[in-house]
Protein backbone atom coordinates (compact mmCIF):
# COMPACT_ATOMS: atom_id res chain seq x y z
CA UNK A 1 0.00 0.00 0.00
CA UNK A 2 2.61 2.81 -1.07
CA UNK A 3 2.13 6.06 -2.46
CA UNK A 4 3.39 6.43 -5.64
CA UNK A 5 3.35 10.77 -6.74
CA UNK A 6 1.55 10.99 -10.13
CA UNK A 7 0.59 14.19 -12.32
CA UNK A 8 -2.73 13.64 -11.68
CA UNK A 9 -2.88 14.50 -7.85
CA UNK A 10 -0.80 18.02 -8.67
CA UNK A 11 -3.41 20.92 -7.93
CA UNK A 12 -0.74 23.66 -10.04
CA UNK A 13 -0.17 24.74 -7.33
CA UNK A 14 3.51 24.09 -6.12
CA UNK A 15 2.88 24.59 -1.94
CA UNK A 16 0.03 22.58 -2.23
CA UNK A 17 1.39 20.12 -3.73
CA UNK A 18 4.50 19.92 -1.89
CA UNK A 19 2.65 19.38 0.86
CA UNK A 20 0.33 16.89 -0.50
CA UNK A 21 3.78 14.87 -1.74
CA UNK A 22 4.13 14.76 2.11
CA UNK A 23 1.03 13.27 2.68
CA UNK A 24 2.59 10.42 0.28
CA UNK A 25 5.65 10.25 2.65
CA UNK A 26 3.76 9.45 5.43
CA UNK A 27 1.68 6.85 3.22
CA UNK A 28 4.96 5.12 2.80
CA UNK A 29 6.65 5.44 6.00
CA UNK A 30 3.68 3.71 7.42
CA UNK A 31 4.00 0.86 4.41
CA UNK A 32 7.52 0.57 6.30
CA UNK A 33 6.41 0.15 9.55
CA UNK A 34 3.74 -2.51 8.55
CA UNK A 35 6.56 -4.32 6.60
CA UNK A 36 9.12 -4.45 9.63
CA UNK A 37 6.86 -4.70 12.40
CA UNK A 38 8.03 -1.47 14.09
CA UNK A 39 4.71 0.16 16.07
CA UNK A 40 6.63 2.83 17.74
CA UNK A 41 7.30 4.02 14.07
CA UNK A 42 3.42 4.06 13.87
CA UNK A 43 3.36 6.00 16.89
CA UNK A 44 6.03 8.57 15.99
CA UNK A 45 4.15 9.26 12.27
CA UNK A 46 1.17 9.36 13.95
CA UNK A 47 2.33 12.29 15.82
CA UNK A 48 3.83 14.07 13.15
CA UNK A 49 0.72 13.40 10.54
CA UNK A 50 -2.25 15.06 12.87
CA UNK A 51 0.55 17.91 13.60
CA UNK A 52 1.35 18.20 9.65
CA UNK A 53 -2.39 17.94 9.28
CA UNK A 54 -3.81 20.72 11.40
CA UNK A 55 -0.92 23.03 9.54
CA UNK A 56 -1.89 21.94 5.76
CA UNK A 57 -5.38 22.66 6.71
CA UNK A 58 -4.78 25.74 8.49
CA UNK A 59 -2.82 26.69 5.25
CA UNK A 60 -5.65 25.33 2.99
CA UNK A 61 -8.38 27.00 4.12
CA UNK A 62 -6.77 30.45 4.87
CA UNK A 63 -6.14 29.93 0.76
CA UNK A 64 -9.70 29.50 0.14
CA UNK A 65 -10.66 32.12 2.27
CA UNK A 66 -8.17 35.05 0.41
CA UNK A 67 -9.33 33.45 -2.57
CA UNK A 68 -13.24 33.47 -2.39
CA UNK A 69 -13.87 29.91 -2.52
CA UNK A 70 -17.19 29.30 -2.37
CA UNK A 71 -17.63 25.67 -0.99
CA UNK A 72 -14.80 26.43 1.96
CA UNK A 73 -16.75 25.99 5.00
CA UNK A 74 -17.62 22.27 3.07
CA UNK A 75 -13.82 21.67 2.57
CA UNK A 76 -13.46 22.69 6.38
CA UNK A 77 -15.56 19.97 7.33
CA UNK A 78 -14.01 17.81 5.60
CA UNK A 79 -10.46 18.46 7.14
CA UNK A 80 -12.39 18.31 10.59
CA UNK A 81 -13.48 14.68 10.02
CA UNK A 82 -9.98 13.62 9.09
CA UNK A 83 -8.02 14.97 12.21
CA UNK A 84 -10.88 13.82 14.04
CA UNK A 85 -9.86 10.33 12.44
CA UNK A 86 -6.14 10.75 13.08
CA UNK A 87 -7.20 11.55 16.61
CA UNK A 88 -9.25 8.37 17.17
CA UNK A 89 -6.09 6.80 15.91
CA UNK A 90 -3.73 8.31 18.03
CA UNK A 91 -5.88 7.48 21.25
CA UNK A 92 -6.52 3.72 20.14
CA UNK A 93 -2.28 3.19 19.53
CA UNK A 94 -1.82 4.99 22.89
CA UNK A 95 -4.24 2.01 24.47
CA UNK A 96 -1.94 -0.14 23.08
CA UNK A 97 -4.01 -1.32 19.66
CA UNK A 98 -1.92 -2.12 16.51
CA UNK A 99 -3.88 0.41 14.54
CA UNK A 100 -0.71 0.69 11.66
CA UNK A 101 -3.00 -1.42 9.25
CA UNK A 102 -6.11 0.34 9.01
CA UNK A 103 -4.81 3.83 9.06
CA UNK A 104 -2.74 3.04 6.14
CA UNK A 105 -5.91 1.54 4.21
CA UNK A 106 -7.74 4.85 5.42
CA UNK A 107 -5.29 7.02 4.54
CA UNK A 108 -4.01 5.59 1.44
CA UNK A 109 -7.60 5.99 0.34
CA UNK A 110 -8.27 9.53 1.90
CA UNK A 111 -5.48 11.50 0.56
CA UNK A 112 -5.64 10.63 -3.23
CA UNK A 113 -9.75 10.95 -3.06
CA UNK A 114 -9.19 14.39 -1.06
CA UNK A 115 -6.54 15.20 -3.60
CA UNK A 116 -8.93 14.25 -6.75
CA UNK A 117 -11.75 15.61 -5.51
CA UNK A 118 -12.05 18.36 -3.00
CA UNK A 119 -8.16 19.97 -3.64
CA UNK A 120 -8.42 20.04 -7.22
CA UNK A 121 -12.03 21.91 -7.01
CA UNK A 122 -10.36 25.18 -4.98
CA UNK A 123 -7.43 24.56 -6.85
CA UNK A 124 -8.84 26.42 -9.90
CA UNK A 125 -10.21 29.24 -7.96
CA UNK A 126 -7.33 29.67 -6.19
CA UNK A 127 -5.49 29.73 -8.96
CA UNK A 128 -7.51 32.67 -10.90
CA UNK A 129 -6.57 34.95 -7.86
CA UNK A 130 -3.08 33.88 -8.00
CA UNK A 131 -2.58 35.29 -11.60
CA UNK A 132 -4.14 38.30 -10.60
CA UNK A 133 -2.33 38.99 -7.33
CA UNK A 134 1.27 37.26 -8.26
CA UNK A 135 1.25 33.57 -8.79
CA UNK A 136 3.59 31.48 -6.25
CA UNK A 137 4.35 35.00 -4.41
CA UNK A 138 0.94 35.52 -3.36
CA UNK A 139 0.47 31.78 -1.90
CA UNK A 140 4.04 32.57 -0.49
CA UNK A 141 2.29 35.79 1.39
CA UNK A 142 -0.32 34.27 2.92
CA UNK A 143 2.25 31.28 4.08
CA UNK A 144 4.40 33.84 5.78
CA UNK A 145 1.49 35.72 7.29
CA UNK A 146 0.10 32.12 9.07
CA UNK A 147 3.62 30.61 9.64
CA UNK A 148 6.25 33.76 10.38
Amino acid sequence: MSMQWAEELDTGIAEIDAQNRRLGDFINTLNEARGTGDHGQTGGVLEQLLDFAVNNFLFEEKLMEEAGYEFRSAHERVHEIFVKKLADFRGRYAQGEDVTEELLAMLTGWVANHIKQEDKRYAATVQQVMAQEGGETWVKGIMKKLFG
